[in-house]
């Protein structure tokens, strides 16, 4: 991809002119300097486009014609593969070159990365591992919309019909719902890694490998790592410790996950916490797992005073805020407002802490189970209904581990706009912008598919790592997001 090529003139023909006396050198990505070999090209063409042979021999010719005959001084190898592009557009190659096109980003636009801050993402400090982040994702975006997409999909994209999240990212699922229960259960084993660590028997060991897999997830999901029940898993661990320590606990926490800027580009780890007043009722009656792995002999219904203490004492840190008083960002806590929460003892006492560390600090997302639904939330964007099956996995809850696995937008006001005030016009292009999303769904379960396909050996190793009988990443369960912006837009727009 660096490759540069230069002309070096023989000393001992200094005085002839004629440009085959030039002898051609190339400065590899690999710090070698090799001579001037035609075939390289001819190697690319058949193995990058599969174009037949007489046909690369012919381009390589006039590309190394046109290379002599111009007199440059020095020849990069982004040139060389335009000129060869050229050659194929003039054949009227378009697929070839296509596939043979070169991903990159401008000298200038790597100067302004690197110089000035990155304007699209809030997370994203400025520093160097934020321009290898930014400058990653260029490259991914080109890859995608040329090679993962269908150029159908991509067009739409490219015109603003549909918005495809994080295409910087497409090698990897959206947003993810992990379970404590799981590294509370297998410990900290993870393909890849250095060393392995068995269950853990403290609270603050737990921690630690609650942040730590949640730094390795952060590098196989492009959004949010979401934890179910999150007071609730931890009351087994928290047996005999006093208010004190309990919210010592609560602090290390919320600090561990908002000043994690260590990981994906400097980035802090995009994290949701779910979080309960009462006992969920899915986990009614549900074994608990305490230190050490095994079971405690108790149902997580008698660790509920726990469990409360612990949630109530993370609200006391999120109202303090940081050391300067400023509100967390991360850990997001997602506190879930059922029916039974109405039924449990002290819940009014619990909604006026919460309601005041919302106006206080804004921290509190509220997320509403309606009609005796259990739900778990994985983002801001994700919220879904527990079915039959994730009920009987609750009996077994570290097989609760859920993903989205694209998100894809619906640009609204467009369609209204392009509709041009006819009713069935309008619905016609919205069924037609429902349709590309699904389309865009398929593909990226397509190629992610042929990454697991690769198992432990594979990019997604850590997602096809099998603990309990099946993959981390369950794709059969996996949730494909459908958006939509500018409702409001729509309306003004075809009612005038």
């Amino acid at each position: 991809m660096g490759t540069i090529v230069e002309l070096h003139q023989d000393p001992r023909v200094a005085e002839i002119e004629e440009t085959t006396d030039l002898a051609l050198f190339v400065r590899t990505s690999n710090e070698d300097l090799v001579t001037w070999n035609r075939q390289r090209i001819i190697d690319a063409l058949v193995r990058e486009t599969m174009v037949d042979l007489d046909t690369a021999e012919a381009i390589s010719l006039e590309v190394e014609e046109f290379i002599f005959s111009s007199k440059i001084s020095m020849v990069t190898a982004p040139l060389i593969r335009e000129l060869v592009d050229s050659k194929l557009i003039e054949r009227g190659l378009e697929k070839a070159r296509i596939m043979h096109t070169r991903l990159g980003v401008p000298l200038y636009d790597v100067d302004q990365m690197i110089v000035h801050p990155n304007k699209e993402n809030a997370n994203v400090p400025h520093g160097p591992e934020a321009t290898n982040l930014t400058l990653a994702e260029g490259i991914k975006k080109e890859y995608a919309l040329l090679s993962v997409f269908s150029p159908r999909v991509g067009d739409a994209h490219m015109r603003g019909d549909i918005h495809l999240h994080d295409l910087g990212f497409i090698d990897r699922p959206y947003c993810s719902g992990q379970s404590l229960e799981y590294i509370k259960k297998f410990g900290l084993n993870l393909p890849n890694a250095l060393s392995m660590a068995k269950p853990a028997k403290h609270p603050e060991v737990l921690l630690a490998h609650m942040v730590k897999f949640a730094a390795a997830l952060q590098s196989n999901f492009a959004g949010a790592i979401g934890w179910d029940a999150v007071n609730l898993f931890f009351a087994p661990y928290l047996e005999g410790l006093s208010d004190r320590e309990i919210k010592q606990l609560a602090q290390m926490m919320i600090f561990e996950f908002s000043q994690q800027a260590v990981a994906r580009g400097g980035q802090a780890i995009f994290t949701d916490i779910n979080l309960y007043w009462e006992i969920p009722r899915h986990f009614e009656g549900v074994p608990a797992i305490g230190p050490g792995g095994g079971y405690t002999g108790k149902t997580y219904s008698d660790y509920l005073p726990l469990a409360q203490k612990f949630v109530w004492l993370l609200f006391e840190v999120y109202k303090e805020g940081d050391g300067s008083g400023r509100p967390f960002f991360f850990p997001k806590p997602l506190v879930h407002i059922t029916e039974k929460f109405f039924q449990t003892p002290g819940h009014q006492e619990f909604l006026n802490h919460i309601c005041e560390v919302a106006g206080l600090k804004g921290n509190t997302y509220f997320v509403f189970d309606r009609g005796q639904t259990a739900k778990i939330s994985e983002c801001c964007r994700l919220s879904f209904k527990l079915e039959a099956q994730d009920l009987l996995d609750a009996h077994e809850p570290w097989r609760m581990r859920y993903c989205a696995l694209q998100n894809v937008t619906v640009n609204l006001p467009r369609l209204a706009y392009q509709a041009e005030g006819n009713d069935t016009a309008l619905f016609s292009k919205l069924a037609e912008g429902v349709e590309m999303a699904v389309e865009a769904h398929l593909q990226k379960r397509a190629f992610i598919l042929k990454l697991l396909s690769l198992g432990e050996r594979g990019p997604l190793s850590l997602l096809t790592m099998d603990r309990d009988g099946s993959p981390y990443l369950r794709l059969e369960r996996a949730t494909y997001l459908i958006g939509m912006v500018g409702l409001n837009e729509l309306v003004q727009y075809h009612t005038g």
